[in-house]
């Protein structure tokens, strides 16, 4: 199976579409097996959730492939765990190949195990997985009845929300504001029932975690691992609980609680980043 026929066979299945769900021009599906490329992409920083969304992307068209469904009803792949781990410290190069798969452990439960690597040495990078729930379109519109929105998008809002550092007494403690998500930004994330995507609050939150971090170095992720316990919705203002702690010379680690105002909580994010000290 190849792209066209993923994008034939597959995507108007699926609960996410364009511009939303992304993936790369040439894909090579092989049972539960996967090989694409990606080329020219910046994954420094914040960046660094380009490369989750795609992988994600990648990971519900395959899951979708390994379900054999032929009723042509939707069905929803909600990420419950995710894990990326910079492997390889070298410089990324321009083609990353991306291979590796996904896996059902039940009906309702599938996994996507995939590798970014050296497309000239075959060197693994970055190490990626992700947890998926599986919903049915009718169990779907149950479990979210409360955020459906018939409103028609048109357009599509690349710019994410700004942020805000709040510092507090405590140097190891700090919180980050998150202003509301629109439809227009979340458009092609479970249609009618919008739904702001885990990787748009993370960009967010790695945004606010640098700009913490300032110029005194230089920084990149070592690891993310991100857990989601609720579904976050739009027109909601976000309120990031931090706390961050140098455990090694290099490495610093941050526990981020998201949380809107009211105080219900909906994911953690653990982040080490890795410091590079200017001569």
């Amino acid at each position: 199976m190849t792209t066209p026929d993923i994008q034939k066979k597959i995507i108007p299945y699926i609960g996410e579409t364009a511009p939303y769900i992304n993936i790369p021009e040439h894909i090579i599906f092989n049972d539960h097996s996967i090989e694409t490329e990606i080329s020219g992409w910046d994954f420094s920083n914040e960046n660094l959730t380009y490369l989750l969304k795609a992988l994600a992307s990648l990971g519900s068209c395959s899951l979708y492939k390994l379900l054999n469904n032929s009723s042509e009803e939707k069905i929803y792949f909600l990420g419950e765990k995710l894990r990326i781990r910079k492997l390889s410290y070298k410089a990324i190069p321009d083609t990353l190949l991306i291979t590796g798969g996904s896996y059902l452990e039940s009906k309702r439960k599938g996994k996507s195990c995939l590798n970014a690597k050296d497309k000239q040495s075959g060197e693994i990078l970055y190490s990626f997985e992700l947890d998926y729930h599986i919903i049915s379109q009718d169990a779907f519109g149950v479990f979210y009845k409360d955020f459906f929105d018939d409103t028609l998008i048109e357009t599509y809002d690349e710019k994410l929300p700004e942020g805000k550092i709040n510092y507090t007494a405590d140097p190891h403690q700090f919180t980050i504001s998150i202003m509301p998500f629109t439809l227009n930004q979340c458009k092609g994330h479970f249609e009618n029932h919008p739904i702001v995507p885990f990787v748009f609050i993370a960009n967010c939150v790695l945004r606010e975690v640098f700009n913490f971090l300032g110029n005194k170095g230089s920084y990149e992720i070592d690891s993310l691992e991100g857990y989601a316990s609720k579904a976050m919705p739009i027109g909601t203002e976000f309120m990031i609980e931090v706390f961050q702690q140098k455990f090694l010379k290099n490495l610093i680690y941050f526990k981020c609680e998201i949380k809107d105002i009211t105080g219900n909580s909906y994911a953690v994010m653990i982040i080490n980043i890795k410091s590079e000290p200017t001569s």
